[in-house]
């Protein structure tokens, strides 16, 4: 499998379009057009197939206190399972849902002592939405470990590695796509046509990406967990 840098991805673009010699498109503009179609991959792959970006992260609880930061590349909130590991103390945590989450907590903090077993979402502060544990936490350690969606990786310097390389042709065809589009070329049609014949196969590949080789449908009891 091979992974593309962002100089690899930018060459191949100018190669085909003869833009080694351009001057009407910037470097950044370049830049911007890649990320662009990488957002785009981004969102096609966690519509079909959320787990391609499954990765997690260990988080250290300090005594006495119950919000901290998402991971820093998660995308759109979405944690898979956050698991509670300390000894022989092993469990899965729930998320809190419904509007009872406000009235559970305030009663925690009142009530409950003991081991942190459910969690929710906040946002108080622009740019910096955390994770509310509860009851009040009263240990320290390296004891979770959240399971979560990461981001794509993002273009910034020549170096940088696209971490989508079965996409990689997706992410050249809307680039050129937006390469054409500003210089107005008469090409652009037949751009247009390679970029959805590149999204169609980028959705057909998600679409048959499992973990094994089994087709059945798990079934969801997180309703009844989340309401027990």
């Amino acid at each position: 499998m091979r992974f593309w840098t962002y100089s690899e991805i930018r060459e191949k673009i100018e190669n085909d379009l003869d833009l080694q010699s351009e001057t009407f498109i910037l470097p950044e503009e370049m830049l911007a057009y890649v990320n662009e179609a990488i957002d785009e991959a981004e969102a096609e792959i966690h519509t079909i197939y959320e787990d391609y970006f499954l990765t997690y992260e260990t988080l250290t609880l300090v005594s006495g206190t119950n919000e901290y930061d998402l991971p820093a590349d998660i995308y759109a909130h979405k944690i898979r399972e956050i698991v509670y590991n300390n000894g022989g103390n092993l469990w899965t945590m729930r998320r809190l849902r419904d509007w009872k989450k406000i009235a559970r907590w305030e009663l925690s903090n009142q009530y409950e002592d003991g081991q942190i077993t459910d969690y929710f979402i906040i946002n108080r502060t622009a740019g910096s939405p955390r994770i509310l544990f509860m009851p009040p936490n009263k240990e320290s350690g390296d004891i979770i470990k959240i399971w979560y969606l990461r981001n794509a990786n993002r273009m910034v310097d020549d170096t940088d590695v696209c971490d989508i390389p079965e996409f990689v042709s997706f992410v050249i065809a809307f680039a050129k796509y937006k390469c054409l589009e500003k210089e107005g070329n008469p090409m652009i049609e037949v751009a247009v046509a390679n970029l959805e014949q590149q999204r169609s196969q980028m959705r057909g590949v998600l679409s048959g990406m499992v973990a094994d080789s089994g087709n059945e449908i798990e079934a969801d009891y997180t309703h009844y967990e989340e309401h027990s």
